[in-house]
């Protein structure tokens, strides 16, 4: 069993978590982009070419929170969450990206 196929069946699970905490909290969330296999919505080396990043939308009382300071604040929030589960460091420009490391790659 590959380390990475252990990682890859671990990252649905803590999603699950972090998706239920999510709706704990008052936030509602959309499935952004997961698994990309064309080689060319991410940047080079993303862990989204091997099913260890998922992106999240958040959405409070039914709004799409597109940008902003409540954007920011649930994120984190989920973040934190995401840390407390052993999901990798966010990344600040990005914060709607949870993912598992892998090689150094977050």
């Amino acid at each position: 069993m590959s380390e990475l196929g252990v990682l890859q069946r671990k990252m649905p699970l803590m999603l699950a978590k972090l998706i239920i905490f999510a709706y704990e909290k008052g936030y509602e969330v959309t499935l952004g982009e997961g698994y990309d296999d064309d080689g060319i919505g991410h940047m080079k080396g993303s862990v989204h070419y091997i099913k260890l990043g998922q992106d999240l939308n958040l959405f409070k009382d039914g709004n799409y929170l597109a940008a902003g300071i409540e954007t920011e604040k649930g994120h984190n929030l989920l973040h934190d969450e995401w840390d407390r589960l052993g999901g990798a460091e966010r990344i600040a420009k990005d914060l709607n990206h949870y993912s598992l490391e892998w090689q150094g790659r977050r």
